[in-house]
């Protein structure tokens, strides 16, 4: 994705620049990106930077008048105009993109992190002070890599740059696979390489005479120590606020909307109610067959006067270009995204050209549904390695002491930016993305909530839509929501389509019990798949199949990857138990998607980020 990189140092050697150029274009993944480079020898401020071009960051370097101070963004900031046109006059900036947070941070210093309101991070170069502020926000959304040196400072938005300009750094962590292989992510300010960290959410870091002072400007319990609302008080508060809050994120443009089935983006555009024409919307689907989502987001779209158009991935070509999707997905994600998501670059680089920024409806379900993500999914323990058993314990034990953390703060800084956040990585390396949901008054009340029946969040997306589009609740979501008619059909229909979504996930995922699981898969290799009986319980929540790919169409690839000696030499693996899971896979006699896909997924990080070998 478009970032920085940066190289802090007291002793300068020679090869700053260099490096710094190495780093920067490591990530330059698309022709759409601007960039370049900024040093001061002296001072020993080495910084590269790129953008998205005509992005809210692409303004880089931003300076003050006297040039004494320059910025560096990656990211968007969402405020009121108002904050902004309060700047002192004889500031010169422009309002739609990030040239005046350098002025505000000439006004109010290090106070002007307490409310800025966004996904990001940044450098802040004080040549007067001779020093250098790192910051990011305050969940750590978008991920800062950090190299740690005794001598010198080095980071970047993407670990690879890290891992191109340090060789030495080109190592994986047991703890980390350990992790991964339990709970589908790295944890707390981890990386899958031992010495590179995250910068933490909510820092400032001030860097100084070659000094580092880690500072945070965020106390989460200032906002869980808030006194609680009464219910009625509550729900008006969070209405009120989400209805004041949602302008910020239509600043600057043109925007689309990745509209689904469901309540969060039907939410967003019954409160927006755009004017016709003004907000096209669009939807992701597969060429199998149109799932939920893309049968009813048009009819969303079409009450509320807007353009819907379907994305469509070819399965086809998904299968046939498979090799070099998923290499490119693991290197640009740095190994986050799954290898079940070779898809999410091809269905961004479609969205950009509808519109370069993308609203979404990301994390509405999580603040408001408490839907975490966050949970163990160890593989089976056949294909796991004796020696290498220790490691998964320990993850299993780090991940029990989470559970002493407030939920919410816990699903703020820990389980959105380590396993949600994948999807995040590679989006914004084609398009910008935006989502009301985290927006920081908004969470403000949220963490003033009482004690509320569980359905609190569903009620308040409800009461938006009937208030502003009650029409739209006419159409049925892909919940329990919505629909018209005489009772009882609205309720069956709802029931009908909730039992086909959970039916799809059945078969194309690992929701069921393990034995289970693996019945239904020897069923669906001698029965369903031979009889094409799949087509009627397949393709309604989910357009990936990749449980069915692994097994048929895939079969080679996953054959020539997981069991090659290259791989079976892995710590990691039992190499009689990973061969026999790959092979009972593919010849139908269960669905271990969870084991290939987590294998085929820490292969492809060795391969293709620290070995440096790829084809796309």
């Amino acid at each position: 994705m478009p970032g920085i990189a940066g190289i802090i140092t007291k002793y300068p050697e020679g090869d700053e620049s260099q490096l710094i150029s190495l780093m920067t274009k490591s990530m330059l993944h698309e022709d759409f990106y601007n960039y370049g480079f900024y040093q001061n020898n002296e001072a020993g401020f080495f910084i590269g930077f790129s953008a998205i071009k005509n992005s809210f960051a692409d303004c880089m370097p931003i300076f003050n008048e006297s040039k004494d101070l320059a910025m560096f963004l990656t990211g968007e900031i969402y405020e009121d105009r108002a904050v902004i046109f309060n700047l002192k006059m004889g500031h010169e900036f422009n309002p739609d993109n990030a040239s005046s947070l350098i002025h505000r941070y000439e006004e109010f210093g290090e106070n002007l992190f307490n409310d800025l309101n966004g996904w990001y991070h940044g450098v802040i170069i004080d040549l007067h002070q001779k020093k250098v502020i790192i910051f990011n926000d305050r969940y750590g959304i978008r991920r800062l890599y950090l190299y740690e040196h005794p001598d010198f400072l080095a980071f970047a938005s993407e670990a690879k740059a890290l891992l191109k300009a340090f060789p030495a750094l080109r190592e994986i962590s047991l703890q980390s696979v350990g992790e991964f292989l339990v709970y589908d992510c790295v944890v707390q300010h981890r990386t899958y390489f031992p010495k590179i960290s995250l910068l933490p959410p909510g820092s400032l870091w001030i860097i100084k005479n070659g000094c580092i002072e880690k500072k945070t400007y965020i106390d989460m319990r200032d906002l869980e120590n808030q006194a609680k609302l009464g219910p009625e008080e509550f729900s008006e508060e969070l209405e009120s606020t989400f209805e004041r809050i949602l302008p910020r994120y239509f600043k600057g443009g043109p925007i689309g909307l990745g509209l689904t089935g469901g309540l969060d983006t039907r939410t967003i555009i019954a409160c927006r109610n755009p004017k016709p024409g003004e907000l096209p919307c669009y939807t992701f689907t597969g060429s199998y067959k149109d799932i939920l989502d893309a049968k009813i987001a048009p009819r969303v779209a079409d009450i509320c006067g807007q353009k819907h158009t379907k994305i469509v991935l070819d399965d086809n070509k998904l299968i046939n270009e498979y090799p070099s999707w998923v290499e490119r997905v693991t290197y640009i994600s740095d190994g986050l995204e799954g290898t079940d998501k070779a898809d999410v670059l091809y269905f961004n680089s479609m969205a950009r050209k509808i519109a370069p920024v993308r609203m979404t409806g990301k994390y509405g379900s999580q603040v408001l549904k408490g839907i975490f993500g966050f949970k163990p999914r160890p593989p089976s323990a056949e294909i796991i390695s004796p020696d290498f058993v220790e490691h998964l314990d320990l993850a299993k034990k780090t991940g029990a002491e989470f559970k002493n953390i407030n939920p919410l703060t816990f699903l703020l800084q820990g389980a959105i930016p380590w396993w949600w956040n994948s999807f995040l990585t590679l989006e914004t390396s084609q398009i910008e993305i935006r989502s009301p949901f985290l927006d920081n008054d908004f969470i403000k009340v949220l963490y003033q909530a009482p004690e509320l029946e569980p359905n609190f969040g569903i009620n308040f997306e409800l009461r938006v839509i009937n208030k502003n589009k009650p029409e739209l609740m006419k159409i049925p979501t892909t919940g329990t929501h919505g629909g018209k008619g005489i009772w009882p059909f609205p309720q069956i229909k709802r029931r009908w389509i909730l039992g086909k979504m959970l039916l799809d996930k059945a078969y194309n995922h690992e929701d069921l019990p393990y034995k289970l699981t693996h019945t239904f898969a020897k069923l669906d290799k001698k029965i369903l798949t031979t009889l094409h009986i799949d087509r009627l319980i397949s393709g309604y929540s989910e357009f990936r199949r990749y449980r069915r790919w692994y097994r048929d169409e895939l079969a080679d690839y996953i054959r020539d990857i997981l069991l090659s000696e290259k791989t079976l030499s892995r710590p990691y693996w039992n190499r009689s138990g990973l061969a026999k899971v790959v092979n009972d896979h593919i010849n139908g006699r269960g669905n271990y998607l969870r084991e290939i896909r987590k294998a085929l997924q820490i292969e492809l990080i060795h391969r293709v980020l620290i070995e440096d070998i790829f084809h796309f």
